[in-house]
């Protein structure tokens, strides 16, 4: 049997990433807002900062699971990604494509599905 193709954790990397670049690039102005106030404190009583956070982290989130998936997937065939992430991803990107359809909460659905697809891959002979 093949060892399957490290793709996941890649996949929510790339997404991860493209969100924070995308977080950064939209609320920039937010952003320089919020460092020159002295970061403490100077996010909740103005408008429009409250969601470049919320953006930003949610990317700096997705890349840390792509991070861990990746790693997993790095082990070999024997360890796949475990069936409850697959199915907590895809609830996720679905509840989250219904109260935004035209997002990227879409690009979440791929890799919930390969992990509830993948199969364990069988022991190794011993040799």
């Amino acid at each position: 049997m093949t060892k399957p193709r490290r793709w996941i954790g890649r996949w929510l990397l790339g997404v991860g990433i493209l969100h924070t670049l995308l977080g950064f690039g939209t609320y920039i102005f937010s952003v320089v807002e919020i460092l020159r106030a002295g970061l403490w404190n100077t996010v909740a009583s103005v408008q429009g900062r409250p969601e470049a956070v919320w953006f930003i982290a949610a990317g700096l989130q997705l890349i840390l699971l792509g991070a861990l998936a990746n790693w997993i997937e790095a082990r070999g065939p024997g360890e796949p990604l475990p069936r409850f992430l697959g199915w907590t991803l895809l609830g996720f990107a679905i509840l989250g494509a219904v109260l935004i359809p035209i997002s990227g909460f879409w690009l979440l659905v791929p890799p919930a599905v390969g992990i509830l697809l993948r199969r364990e891959a069988p022991p190794s002979p011993a040799t």
